[in-house]
Protein backbone atom coordinates (compact mmCIF):
# COMPACT_ATOMS: atom_id res chain seq x y z
CA UNK A 1 0.00 0.00 0.00
CA UNK A 2 2.72 2.10 0.83
CA UNK A 3 4.20 1.85 -2.22
CA UNK A 4 1.25 2.17 -4.18
CA UNK A 5 0.86 5.53 -2.66
CA UNK A 6 4.26 6.96 -3.66
CA UNK A 7 3.79 5.81 -6.93
CA UNK A 8 0.22 7.66 -7.36
CA UNK A 9 2.18 10.69 -5.71
CA UNK A 10 5.31 10.61 -7.79
CA UNK A 11 2.81 10.21 -10.88
CA UNK A 12 0.41 12.71 -9.77
CA UNK A 13 3.47 15.36 -9.08
CA UNK A 14 5.24 14.80 -12.09
CA UNK A 15 1.99 15.21 -13.80
CA UNK A 16 1.89 18.56 -12.39
CA UNK A 17 5.16 19.60 -12.96
CA UNK A 18 4.77 18.83 -17.12
CA UNK A 19 0.94 20.51 -17.21
CA UNK A 20 3.02 23.50 -15.45
CA UNK A 21 5.86 23.42 -17.53
CA UNK A 22 4.11 23.07 -21.23
CA UNK A 23 1.13 25.27 -19.86
CA UNK A 24 3.81 27.76 -19.80
CA UNK A 25 5.66 27.12 -22.75
CA UNK A 26 3.03 28.76 -25.35
CA UNK A 27 2.24 31.54 -23.14
CA UNK A 28 5.54 32.39 -23.01
CA UNK A 29 6.07 32.04 -27.19
CA UNK A 30 2.84 34.65 -27.20
CA UNK A 31 4.33 36.77 -24.55
CA UNK A 32 7.65 36.76 -27.01
CA UNK A 33 5.40 37.61 -30.23
CA UNK A 34 3.69 40.18 -28.59
CA UNK A 35 6.63 41.80 -27.21
CA UNK A 36 8.44 41.34 -31.23
CA UNK A 37 5.19 43.03 -32.26
CA UNK A 38 5.30 45.72 -29.68
CA UNK A 39 8.51 46.29 -30.25
CA UNK A 40 8.36 46.76 -33.91
CA UNK A 41 5.82 49.31 -33.53
CA UNK A 42 7.11 51.49 -31.26
CA UNK A 43 10.21 51.55 -33.94
CA UNK A 44 7.73 52.33 -36.68
CA UNK A 45 5.75 54.84 -34.21
CA UNK A 46 9.40 56.48 -33.04
CA UNK A 47 10.30 56.89 -36.81
CA UNK A 48 6.53 58.44 -37.64
CA UNK A 49 6.94 60.56 -34.63
CA UNK A 50 10.94 62.15 -35.61
CA UNK A 51 9.25 62.54 -39.12
CA UNK A 52 6.82 64.64 -37.71
CA UNK A 53 8.74 66.55 -35.28
CA UNK A 54 10.90 67.20 -37.84
CA UNK A 55 8.06 69.09 -39.44
CA UNK A 56 8.62 72.35 -36.82
CA UNK A 57 12.69 72.62 -37.70
CA UNK A 58 13.74 75.36 -38.56
CA UNK A 59 13.72 79.63 -38.17
CA UNK A 60 9.88 81.05 -38.12
CA UNK A 61 8.68 84.54 -37.77
CA UNK A 62 5.99 85.03 -35.26
CA UNK A 63 3.76 87.96 -35.23
CA UNK A 64 2.53 87.91 -30.90
CA UNK A 65 -0.36 89.53 -29.46
CA UNK A 66 -0.12 89.78 -25.81
CA UNK A 67 -3.29 89.40 -23.99
CA UNK A 68 -5.03 90.49 -20.78
CA UNK A 69 -5.37 87.01 -19.42
CA UNK A 70 -8.68 88.01 -17.95
CA UNK A 71 -10.77 89.67 -20.22
CA UNK A 72 -8.22 88.32 -23.18
CA UNK A 73 -8.46 91.57 -24.98
CA UNK A 74 -4.85 92.60 -26.93
CA UNK A 75 -2.31 94.87 -24.85
CA UNK A 76 0.60 94.67 -27.76
CA UNK A 77 1.37 93.42 -30.58
CA UNK A 78 4.82 92.23 -31.77
CA UNK A 79 7.38 90.29 -34.20
CA UNK A 80 9.72 87.98 -32.49
CA UNK A 81 11.79 84.73 -34.16
CA UNK A 82 12.24 81.23 -33.05
CA UNK A 83 14.41 78.75 -34.09
CA UNK A 84 13.60 75.05 -33.73
CA UNK A 85 16.70 73.02 -33.63
CA UNK A 86 16.96 68.93 -34.82
CA UNK A 87 17.38 67.18 -30.94
CA UNK A 88 14.80 69.34 -29.19
CA UNK A 89 16.16 72.81 -28.67
CA UNK A 90 15.27 76.16 -29.72
CA UNK A 91 16.67 79.90 -29.43
CA UNK A 92 14.39 82.93 -29.29
CA UNK A 93 14.79 86.62 -30.00
CA UNK A 94 11.49 88.70 -28.86
CA UNK A 95 11.01 91.99 -29.56
CA UNK A 96 8.70 93.02 -27.01
CA UNK A 97 10.97 94.40 -24.83
CA UNK A 98 14.22 96.68 -25.40
CA UNK A 99 17.36 94.47 -25.61
CA UNK A 100 19.16 96.19 -22.99
CA UNK A 101 16.32 94.68 -20.58
CA UNK A 102 16.06 90.89 -22.08
CA UNK A 103 18.13 88.29 -22.77
CA UNK A 104 17.87 86.43 -26.25
CA UNK A 105 15.97 82.72 -24.71
CA UNK A 106 16.47 79.85 -25.04
CA UNK A 107 14.81 76.05 -24.25
CA UNK A 108 13.49 73.22 -25.57
CA UNK A 109 10.52 71.90 -27.75
CA UNK A 110 8.68 68.31 -28.60
CA UNK A 111 6.17 66.68 -30.86
CA UNK A 112 2.93 65.70 -28.95
CA UNK A 113 1.07 64.21 -31.69
CA UNK A 114 -0.59 65.02 -35.11
CA UNK A 115 0.53 68.38 -35.79
CA UNK A 116 0.71 69.58 -32.02
CA UNK A 117 3.84 70.41 -30.36
CA UNK A 118 5.23 72.26 -27.49
CA UNK A 119 7.71 74.44 -26.38
CA UNK A 120 9.31 76.07 -23.20
CA UNK A 121 12.15 78.85 -23.27
CA UNK A 122 13.41 81.44 -20.41
CA UNK A 123 15.32 84.49 -20.99
CA UNK A 124 16.77 86.71 -18.45
CA UNK A 125 15.52 89.90 -17.94
CA UNK A 126 17.39 93.32 -16.51
CA UNK A 127 16.64 96.44 -14.86
CA UNK A 128 17.19 99.81 -16.77
CA UNK A 129 20.42 100.28 -14.59
CA UNK A 130 22.18 96.99 -16.20
CA UNK A 131 21.42 94.70 -12.83
CA UNK A 132 19.59 91.41 -13.24
CA UNK A 133 15.66 91.40 -12.58
CA UNK A 134 15.24 87.97 -13.20
CA UNK A 135 13.98 85.93 -16.04
CA UNK A 136 10.79 84.66 -17.67
CA UNK A 137 10.04 81.39 -18.62
CA UNK A 138 7.62 81.07 -21.60
CA UNK A 139 5.50 78.16 -22.04
CA UNK A 140 3.67 77.20 -25.62
CA UNK A 141 1.00 74.83 -26.83
CA UNK A 142 1.61 74.81 -31.03
CA UNK A 143 -0.55 73.75 -33.73
CA UNK A 144 1.32 72.83 -37.03
CA UNK A 145 -0.57 73.83 -39.94
CA UNK A 146 -1.23 70.89 -42.43
CA UNK A 147 1.44 71.82 -44.99
CA UNK A 148 3.89 72.71 -42.50
CA UNK A 149 4.31 76.77 -43.45
CA UNK A 150 2.46 78.38 -40.43
CA UNK A 151 1.32 77.62 -37.28
CA UNK A 152 -0.63 79.29 -34.32
CA UNK A 153 0.87 79.32 -30.86
CA UNK A 154 -1.02 80.11 -27.35
CA UNK A 155 1.20 81.09 -24.73
CA UNK A 156 1.45 81.71 -21.29
CA UNK A 157 4.64 83.01 -19.31
CA UNK A 158 5.57 83.68 -15.95
CA UNK A 159 7.76 86.46 -14.79
CA UNK A 160 10.00 85.48 -11.81
CA UNK A 161 11.89 87.76 -9.57
CA UNK A 162 15.82 86.95 -8.54
CA UNK A 163 14.39 84.63 -5.72
CA UNK A 164 12.08 82.80 -7.56
CA UNK A 165 9.01 84.24 -6.79
CA UNK A 166 6.12 84.93 -9.78
CA UNK A 167 5.58 88.51 -9.75
CA UNK A 168 3.48 88.12 -12.88
CA UNK A 169 1.55 86.18 -15.31
CA UNK A 170 1.34 86.53 -18.70
CA UNK A 171 -0.14 85.08 -21.59
CA UNK A 172 -0.65 85.54 -25.69
CA UNK A 173 -1.02 83.70 -28.86
CA UNK A 174 1.05 84.11 -32.21
CA UNK A 175 0.86 83.40 -35.69
CA UNK A 176 4.21 81.57 -37.14
CA UNK A 177 5.01 81.48 -40.94
CA UNK A 178 8.18 79.84 -42.07
CA UNK A 179 11.40 81.26 -42.45
CA UNK A 180 12.42 80.52 -46.20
Amino acid sequence: MKKTWLKTFARTTLSMLLLAAFAQGPASAQDAAHEEKSAEQRQEDSAARQANARRLEGVWDVQVTRLNCQTGAAIATFPTMLTYARGGTLSDWGTGNPPSLRSPGHGVWSYVSGRNYTSAFQFYRYNPDGTLAGRQVVRNQIVLSRFGSSFDVTTTAQVIDLNGNVIANNCSTGIGTRFE
